[in-house]
């Protein structure tokens, strides 16, 4: 293996209407999008949204990676003006700050600032 994450997933149930929130809120572009999945451009390690194989699923109840910001503050301003279930900001420690915020599906993201 090599040391580096190629690929992030996120499994959602009502794929059609969820797709549509994350192309408006998240400022990427796509670069691909098919039958049940949307991958975005991004640098590094991509972020791909699939249709889930079930019915039904338990939403993240934690994030399991950050998506980058230069200024944490303007980022949640930008979710909050959007409509976007968004957390207050706080310290992960050392120089990251962030903010979570939730897809609606439940589905908990966060966002980071690393100074």
């Amino acid at each position: 293996m090599k040391h580096r994450i190629h690929t992030c997933f996120i499994h959602l149930v009502y794929f059609d209407r969820t797709k549509e929130w994350y192309k408006r809120v998240l400022p990427f572009d796509i670069q691909e999008e098919g039958d049940g999945y949307l991958t975005f451009d991004l640098e590094g390690t991509g972020l791909v949204l699939l249709q889930a194989q079930t019915d039904s699923i338990r939403p993240l109840p934690y994030a399991p990676f950050f998506l980058e910001t230069d200024n944490i503050e303007e980022t949640y301003r930008e979710l909050k003006a959007k409509g976007v279930k968004v957390d207050d900001v706080e310290s992960f420690g050392g120089s990251i700050y962030g903010c979570h915020f939730y897809d609606p599906e439940g589905n908990q993201l966060l966002t980071c600032s690393v100074e």
